[in-house]
């Protein structure tokens, strides 16, 4: 029966439906991959279980996941941090049903891309839509303020949208370059959506995202092996229009560049790193590894330690104002891993970061040296997809929150199926690790 159920091509829609899901329902987005996992894994036990013993990344994970365990058992409050622990085995059993489902089933990578396509489509039209409503509005009432220039989720509150479509366009490129049958106009209709998708991360007015654009166009125009004109022609329109925006755009402008709580500053007494809040949180997250280093506080504890007078911290700027370091999380996923799973937790997460960093030097090494190529295009655009989840240099949302971790593994799926996914085996038609 499970069997027949994985065959069957409304899996493929049923599983592709997180995507625009996770851009208006987080509780049926969570839901549909709490369920695939159960199938999946009923799946795997009556098949063939030990893929996933053999499988490294699987190895690697399992090692982390149990690291995150053990640490909520260890902390002040045991049922309330494995309510984040235990259930991130459901995120790394998704990947691998991704893979699975793009190595069993030709239609995998095109009814992907088009579910992420027209998602593309829906998000930066009511993004840019909403922007101009929202400006418009404030600007006849003479209320222009830098902190009104956020966009948010369809149907939510939540400040996401940058944070979405910069997060799953290395997604949304990779399956680009993956599908094989491809209409005449695909290619115009794909710049034209990269070029609405830069647009609307810059007008959302989220910094992290818009360095992360930034870092997906940098790192793309030296490594991907493509004609130098073709480099200008789809990069430099993209980079063009964000000049225009940010210089006809004070208020924009003002947000993302010359906001004065924007600072990196190196005092006699005081550190200031990005902005005094994040830096508050960042010393407060230090403070709470600190004390247990190496299995750390429990998931999810920083935000009841943060309170108590032994973490606290607070971060004066020069002219006097104060910031309080407690929050839900330290705004900084490996300070996060650190405080709330441990030093040794945290190494085994920073495997997959150096191993995409290795990456792309050995094809900056064949690229500038040998004239080859180490990589292919699209492994160029999966690592580059990878890399923006595993960054260690900026600000990050939430390590155990459910929204974060179903972005994490859509936007490493490709990635863990290029490296560690299945393979045929053509004896007995199973999938096996590479």
């Amino acid at each position: 029966m499970i069997d027949k159920v994985l065959d069957k091509k409304i899996l493929l829609y049923f599983t592709a439906s997180v995507i625009p899901l996770l851009s208006i329902s987080i509780f049926f987005a969570d839901l549909i991959i709490s369920l695939l996992s159960i199938i999946f894994l009923i799946f795997l036990f009556k098949k063939n279980i030990s893929i996933f013993y053999k499988n490294s990344f699987f190895l690697i994970f399992l090692i982390f996941y149990f690291l995150c365990i053990f640490s909520s058992f260890l902390s002040e409050d045991v049922a309330f941090s494995l309510k984040s622990s235990l259930p991130l085995i459901r995120v790394v059993v998704f990947i691998f049903l991704l893979s699975y489902l793009i190595k069993k089933n030709n239609d995998t990578i095109d009814i992907f891309y088009n579910f992420i396509k027209f998602t593309f489509l829906f998000l930066t039209l009511y993004g840019i839509l909403s922007y101009f409503i929202n400006y418009r509005m404030l600007f006849l009432e003479d209320a222009l303020d830098l902190n009104n220039i956020r966009l948010t989720l369809p149907f939510s509150d939540e400040q996401k949208l940058g944070s979405y479509l910069v997060r799953l366009y290395g997604l949304f490129f990779g399956l680009h370059l993956l599908k094989k049958k491809k209409y005449k106009f695909e290619n115009i209709f794909f710049f034209i959506l990269s070029l609405m998708t830069a647009t609307v991360v810059l007008l959302s007015g989220e910094r992290t995202s818009l360095f992360f654009l930034m870092l997906f166009v940098f790192i793309s125009l030296i490594l991907l092996k493509i004609s130098f004109k073709l480099k200008i022609i789809y990069f430099l329109p993209i980079i063009f229009f964000g000049f225009i925006f940010l210089f006809f755009n004070s208020n924009l402008s003002k947000r993302i560049i010359f906001d004065k709580n924007n600072q990196i500053s190196f005092s006699q007494n005081n550190i200031i790193i990005f902005t005094a809040q994040h830096t508050a949180h960042y010393k407060s997250g230090l403070k709470i590894f600190f004390d247990k280093p190496l299995i750390g506080q429990g998931p999810k504890m920083f935000r009841k330690l943060c309170k108590k007078t032994d973490y606290s911290v607070t971060v004066v700027k020069s002219n006097g104002q104060r910031y309080q370091g407690c929050s839900s999380h330290p705004h900084n996923t490996y300070i996060q891993l650190l405080a709330e799973s441990g030093i040794v937790a945290t190494l085994i997460f920073s495997l997959v970061f150096f191993h995409i960093i290795i990456n792309f030097i050995k094809h900056f090494f064949f690229l500038t040296i040998r004239k080859g190529k180490e990589l292919k295009n699209y492994q160029v655009i999966i690592n580059l997809s990878a890399l923006i989840t595993f960054w260690p240099f900026s600000p990050s949302g939430n390590f155990f929150n459910n929204w974060m971790l179903i972005i994490y593994s859509l936007s490493i799926c490709l990635y863990v199926n290029e490296y560690f996914g299945f393979k045929k085996n053509n004896k007995d038609k199973t999938y096996f690790p590479k």
